[in-house]
């Protein structure tokens, strides 16, 4: 009679114990998945940390011939930031208070070649025209990019006068590490039409009104993340 209660008894916790080993399981089942797909949306959205240092100052146009402000940002140290995933956002704000609001991201590469002239034939380009914020005539030639370029010594963003030829340094096409520093000169900053003055969106809308001391927001946002990876007002230098 004995044996027979410890059977019975073993017989009845043994459905306890299969039940709390599966709920374990479940759990830690659950918690690893948690965690994979955690880390999944953490490396999708995590957007580049860096610390960036930024000057608008107005230069008098003794070298282009247009006065207007000369945009600077250097990464000063952090993770690289690839130009093809962030947008660069400029808003200031006129004496009647009216915002002027900016925006340059990446050029668009088309499926067809577009034709533009040059001095010396013809040029092409599968970048769409358009899309691409910097269109000046100088000497003859159409020049076309994107700033703000790169800037590096001896090269400049239109050395071959042939759009296609001179990508690397547009802003879309190159990686801002630290130690660099990107540019949009007078003439990306200043619109017009008349000769070396830009015909397309400069990054910053109406420039030419800044004076000393106006305040333009600079932002850098990622537009995977939708996070700003840089953020400051930024006052006019005289």
């Amino acid at each position: 009679m004995k044996m027979q209660r410890i059977k019975k008894n073993e017989h009845a916790v043994s459905p306890v114990v299969g039940v709390m080993l599966m709920l374990v399981v479940t759990i830690i089942i659950a918690a690893v998945v948690s965690a994979f797909a955690g880390g999944l949306v953490a490396q999708k959205e995590r957007a580049p940390q860096a610390t960036l240092d930024c000057h608008i100052t107005w230069d008098d146009g003794a070298m282009s011939g247009n006065a207007g402000p000369l945009f600077t940002m250097k990464h000063v140290g952090g993770d690289p930031i690839n130009t093809k995933n962030v947008k660069l956002v400029t808003s200031w704000a006129n004496e009647t208070g009216v915002y002027n609001i900016q925006s340059t991201v990446a050029p668009t590469w088309g499926t067809t070649a577009e034709t533009y002239t040059t001095a010396h034939s013809p040029g092409t380009s599968n970048y769409t025209l358009s899309s691409l914020n910097t269109h000046y005539t100088y000497y003859g030639d159409e020049q076309y990019y994107n700033s703000p370029y790169l800037v590096v010594p001896g090269s400049y963003p239109t050395e071959t006068g042939y759009a296609d030829n001179d990508t690397a340094l547009w802003f879309g096409n190159y990686v801002f590490k630290a130690g660099d520093v990107i540019q949009a000169n007078t003439d990306n900053t200043v619109s017009g039409s008349g000769s070396a003055q830009n015909q397309a969106t400069p990054i910053i809308k109406y420039g030419t009104l800044l004076t000393r001391n106006s305040i333009v927001e600079v932002q850098l946002i990622d537009l995977k993340s939708g996070t700003t990876i840089y953020d400051k007002n930024v006052n006019v230098e005289v």
